[in-house]
Order: C-alpha cells, then sequence, then structure tokens
C-alpha cells in the first residue's frame, strides 16, 4: 500500500478518535447540565415546602413530598455517580490526600442514610476494631465509597435484619467491611458487580449502580474492593486501603 495512502488513513484514524473524545465529553457536559441542574432545583424547592416556606401541608402530603425528595436525591446521586464513573475513566487527576477520622465518616454516613434503614427496619451497627482511626486517603471519594456500599448493603438485606460495618487495622493496611444479612450470590455474579457492563438485573432499582465507580477509587487508593458471599446467608461487601499516614492525633486516639 502507498505509505501515502498509510498516512492519510492514519491521519484519519485519529481525527475519529478525537472527535469521539469531544463528543464524549460534550455528551457528560450535557448530561450534567441538563439533568443535574433542573433535579438540584426540585431537590431545593421540595426542602422549602417541606421547611413551611409555602405553608403547611398536612401528614400524608409532607409523607409524599418526602418520599419525592428522597427520590429526586438519588436520581441526583445517580446522575453525579455517572459523571464520576466517566471522569475517572477518561482524564488523569490525582488523589486529593487528607487526615481524617474514618470512624466518625462512617458514622455521619449512616446516619445521613438512615431513612434507608428506618424503610426496610434494618439496624445498622458500627464495630470499630481499629487501633488508629486517623488515616490519609481522598475524603470526598472515600466517603463516596462507603455510601455506595452502604445502599447496596441496604438492598441486599433481609427487612428486619442488622448490618454490621467491621473496621479493622493493620500496621499496614485498612479493612472496611460490610456484613449483612442475605440471600446467597455467586461469586461470579458478585464480581460482576463491580464491572460497568454489569447486566445483571435486581430486585431492587438502582442495585448495582455505583460499584464499579467503588472499585475504581479503591485502586486508585492502591487498595482491593472485598465482595463475598457465604451459603448461610451473610454477604460482605468492602475494601482494604493501604495506611501508609496517620495522623499525627492518632496516637491519643
Amino acid at each position: 500500500m502507498d505509505r501515502k495512502l498509510i498516512s492519510l488513513n492514519l491521519q484519519q484514524d485519529l481525527i475519529n478518535s478525537t472527535d469521539l473524545q469531544d463528543l464524549r465529553k460534550s455528551f457528560i457536559e450535557t448530561l450534567a447540565h441538563d439533568l443535574k441542574t433542573p433535579i438540584l432545583a426540585q431537590i431545593r424547592a421540595l426542602e422549602l415546602m417541606l421547611g413551611g416556606s409555602f405553608g403547611q401541608f398536612s401528614e400524608e402530603q409532607s409523607d409524599i413530598l418526602g418520599l419525592t425528595l428522597e427520590s429526586a436525591k438519588y436520581m441526583y446521586n445517580m446522575v453525579s455517580t455517572l459523571i464520576s464513573t466517566y471522569k475517572f475513566d477518561s482524564e488523569n487527576f490525582d488523589l486529593n490526600y487528607s487526615e481524617f477520622n474514618i470512624v466518625e465518616m462512617t458514622e455521619g454516613e449512616v446516619k445521613n442514610m438512615e431513612n434507608y434503614f428506618i424503610e426496610k427496619n434494618i439496624k445498622a451497627v458500627i464495630i470499630p476494631k481499629i487501633k488508629k482511626p486517623y488515616i490519609s486517603a481522598d475524603i470526598i471519594r472515600l466517603q463516596k465509597v462507603i455510601q455506595t456500599l452502604l445502599l447496596n448493603s441496604i438492598n441486599l438485606a433481609f427487612r428486619n435484619s442488622v448490618i454490621k460495618v467491621i473496621i479493622t487495622d493493620n500496621a499496614k493496611s485498612l479493612t472496611f467491611k460490610i456484613e449483612s444479612h442475605s440471600g446467597f450470590i455467586p461469586q461470579e455474579r458478585m464480581t460482576k458487580m463491580f464491572k460497568i457492563s454489569n447486566n445483571e438485573s435486581y430486585d431492587k432499582i438502582g442495585m448495582g449502580i455505583g460499584l464499579y465507580l467503588v472499585k475504581k477509587i479503591v485502586e486508585k487508593h492502591n487498595g482491593t474492593v472485598i465482595a463475598q458471599s457465604s451459603i448461610n446467608q451473610k454477604n460482605i461487601l468492602g475494601f482494604v486501603i493501604p495506611t501508609e499516614v496517620y495522623s499525627k492525633y492518632s496516637n491519643s486516639a
């Protein structure tokens, strides 16, 4: 084949590749603006209504508004997750490390998801078997990991059961596990839950969404995800990350 023709073909491939990248970037920017902005406006409006800015509502009306608000927040979180996943796959970035108390952050996230626990009458128990609660990591992204793992654990868990959040550490790593009383899941299916091409069907809408991002964030921290299921109806989702830097306050914690 003529060298000039080969060169033209390569140039065209590069152009097509660049066009595709630009198209993806444009799509994500449109998604962020055209979906996140109106959803955020709905959330603010519903919060004002529930706060009494437009008068008082009956108990039934307040309940409906509350459920609608939770649904809007859930949709906002899903869109944010999609955008974050795209950025992880297409952009180079550095983690923003800071030192924080992993136990206190977990307690806060459990409290923030109180309505989800109440909905299925699930009790959450945090078991901190940790000597040094202050760790160094990207707090915003690790917070996203814990939120997603908690939500998926709630989705998996039986009604009227107990979810245990177990945090342990050693000299080199921190292990974060969420243990739920739920049906057995074959290991192959557990692994697929963390893949972006996951085509598994679940009983509850949203099940599995965000777990791919969880895996990417944990791996970015040089860690690994945990996905285990046993026939005695116990499932575990979690992660292990290295803890190279502890806070100077950890010795007194």
